[in-house]
């Protein structure tokens, strides 16, 4: 279906270069630090946007060679603080700094912009062109409710004497397969599956990725709007090759939520919200 409404809703519009924006907001969730459980590794936010032109002349021809990057943009972000009390209250935050860009991607993350949270509210992300009256190019994204992992519920392993739940224990480059909690739905929303290499002494550190599924490209992100059949499985295979070497790893998966952009993108744009569960695993 996605195949055939996309050439179909093209051809409606006007020939020539369009603005594509692909938007995705990430959180990693908080867990337990199997090494020192007074110090638990904590949850990791990254927004990023993908923010171009693309000839959309031919509208039955839409691949990479189409797709010029905008790099001149302001990227910022809005949202509604929900605060926990004390010196955290409610608050509107607009976030303009700690923003990195490069070839027409823009980047805010929870380390280099604290402020920067994932919580249940809508999320509204702004590029704007240079120029006193520059164009602005927008998305609203929704975080929705996560899946959790089968294989990790009641799992658990002993590392120096200290209990840690939520862990497992592997071989290095073994394979692992994780299996949805929701996987009897009827219709399953999509998912991305992610690892990294954990540091229990250093738990703030950004996690080294090893593998991961979620599309990191613009072009991979259009291809995500054409089908995301092969993201709505009821469960996944995670290589041998996401644990190389003996530690800890953070195993996620996140269950996606899609959002709107604005009116004067690109049919083909995107925004999506991922959030969900994870687990740890001991390679040895």
């Amino acid at each position: 279906m996605k195949r055939a409404l996309l050439p179909i809703a093209l051809c409606a519009l006007a020939c020539g270069k369009q603005t594509f924006l692909a938007a995705a907001f990430v959180q990693t969730p908080a867990m337990p630090n199997p090494a020192n459980p007074s110090q638990p590794f904590p949850q990791f936010q990254v927004m990023t946007a993908y923010f171009g032109s693309i000839d959309t002349s031919n509208p039955t021809n839409i691949s990479a060679d189409l797709l010029s990057p905008i790099t001149d943009a302001t990227a910022s972000v809005w949202f509604h603080h929900m605060g926990t009390g004390g010196a955290d209250v409610d608050q509107d935050r607009w976030l303009q700094t700690g923003w990195t860009s490069s070839g027409g991607t823009y980047t805010l993350n929870s380390n280099d912009q604290p402020q920067l949270t994932f919580e249940d509210t809508p999320y509204t992300l702004m590029l704007q062109l240079p120029g006193a009256n520059g164009e602005t190019f927008g998305a609203r994204l929704a975080p929705g409710q996560p899946s959790d992992i089968v294989e990790f519920q009641n799992s658990s392993c002993t590392v120096l004497t200290v209990t840690t739940p939520r862990c497992r224990d592997a071989q290095v480059s073994q394979p692992m397969t994780l299996t949805r909690t929701d996987a009897a739905a009827a219709e399953l929303a999509p998912a991305f599956v992610a690892v990294g290499q954990i540091d229990p002494a250093n738990p703030t550190a950004q996690p080294q990725i090893t593998y991961k599924t979620a599309p990191d490209s613009a072009v991979g992100l259009l291809g995500f709007v054409l089908s995301d059949r092969d993201f709505r499985q009821p469960s996944f295979t995670v290589p041998g090759s996401a644990f190389p070497q003996p530690g800890f790893y953070m195993v996620a998966l996140l269950t996606v939520q899609q959002g709107r952009v604005s009116g004067n993108t690109f049919v083909g744009s995107i925004a999506l919200a991922a959030t969900g569960k994870a687990g740890i695993v001991h390679a040895q």
